[in-house]
């Protein structure tokens, strides 16, 4: 029953030191992967206006808008489209 229990005892020991290898591996890759700077993404959209807008402008005016006001109310009512090289010609 003892050497059952030293046996337990031992394993669990080397499993402890096994983690904490592993552990010191993990720290050194964070250290080599840090992060410098994060941009945030320009969430702003040229348009052309279709129709006249209230308080936002009028037919063919170029404009900058929030893209999720663009995406979720201009677009899926067809009163804005996204300006691209051959619109402005």
């Amino acid at each position: 029953m003892a050497s059952t229990a030293t046996t337990c005892l031992l394993h669990n020991y080397s499993l402890a030191k096994n983690a904490n290898v592993e552990t010191a591996k993990l720290s050194e890759r964070t250290s080599i992967l840090t992060i410098v700077a994060q941009k945030k993404a320009k969430k702003i959209r040229k348009i052309i206006l279709k129709e006249d807008i209230t308080q936002l402008g009028k037919k063919g005016e170029l404009l900058d808008v929030k893209a999720g006001f663009f995406r979720n109310y201009l677009l899926p009512l067809g009163k804005a489209q996204i300006v691209t090289p051959t619109l402005l010609k």
